[in-house]
């Protein structure tokens, strides 16, 4: 548990050191590559945090579903937001919130549910409250 709280911080903190390099290098490789930034290493830097994402997460869900745990909160953030930092910020505390709340679910289920089955389930739940969110807000600003 010590190694997952550990490698946790070691990827928030690494993120919010290079956030502006990671969103250079994501958003327009190219651009980046001209203002001077060493593309290639951050490309390496963002593979190697997912690669440390998912290993964290594979003792949790297990590797079939490793890659609904990474994708749905994204997914669902970006349905309500447009900004990097707030599809950032939002899908990493709603993966948090959804991972939690799965946990939770499966304990009062009494061993009833796999744990990383109900997680990816509250992520698809999510997933569709973030998609009616998101076109309420769309028509509103319409």
């Amino acid at each position: 548990m010590w190694l997952c709280v550990l490698l946790s911080i070691a990827v928030l903190v690494i993120f919010v050191l290079f956030y502006n390099k990671i969103f250079a290098v994501t958003f327009d490789e190219d651009f980046a590559r001209a203002a001077g930034t060493n593309a290639g290493r951050y490309n390496l830097l963002i593979a190697v945090v997912v690669a440390v994402i998912i290993v964290l997460a594979m003792n949790l869900v297990g590797s079939l579903l490793i890659s609904a745990l990474v994708i749905f909160p994204a997914l669902s953030a970006m349905r309500i937001f447009r900004s990097f930092k707030a599809v950032t910020i939002f899908s990493a505390v709603l993966s948090v919130v959804c991972s939690f709340l799965g946990i939770v679910i499966s304990i009062l289920a009494g061993n009833g549910t796999p744990v990383g089955s109900t997680i990816v389930a509250v992520d698809v739940a999510a997933f569709a409250l973030c998609c009616l969110a998101g076109s309420l807000v769309r028509r509103r600003a319409a």
